[in-house]
């Protein structure tokens, strides 16, 4: 299985937690991690993306905004999935980048495996413990529903 995990990250966290979903999927094929803005015009030979970045304003940052608007049609079949970094606050209150990308990548032609997941930061912004550990088990079960063609399950506590 070839994937790509695409990021956006200001201070570091989403970084982190994209290289923990890497980690992953990584026993189940090649992973190549790239920041948003070294996305390949193509992605030809994929076979899972998965793309996040921290909410900001309710929803996702700029950059990804036009990464999302570069591939309006481009990811027509591919398997995909979305996530973000955000504070442990009610949806309501925060938003969801990952939701956001979500419904663009459906939008995008893209077949959305499962939920998009949150993993939570403080107001530091650190992680919160735990969170890594928790990216890279929901890596595997991406991994593990395009194997079987199912939906992959939230891993954790994904709603706060």
């Amino acid at each position: 299985m070839n994937s790509l995990v695409i990021f956006a990250s200001r201070t570091g966290n989403t970084r982190r937690v994209a290289e923990a979903i890497a980690d992953g999927l990584r026993p189940h094929g090649s992973v190549t991690l790239l920041a948003v803005d070294d996305v390949p015009a193509t992605f030809a030979g994929t076979d899972l993306v998965v793309i996040g970045g921290p909410t900001e304003a309710h929803g996702m940052t700029p950059p990804l905004v036009d990464l999302l608007d570069r591939f309006a049609a481009a990811l027509d079949g591919i398997a995909a999935a979305a996530f973000d970094t955000r504070l442990r606050w009610p949806l309501l209150l925060s938003g969801s980048a990952g939701a956001r990308i979500a419904a663009r990548l459906r939008r995008a032609g893209a077949r959305v495996i499962a939920p998009a997941e949150s993993f939570f930061v403080t107001r530091q912004p650190r992680l919160e413990e735990g969170e890594l550990e928790r990216a890279t088990a929901w890596g595997a079960t991406l991994a593990a529903a395009v194997g079987t063609g199912t939906r992959a399950e939230a891993v954790g506590s994904s709603v706060a």
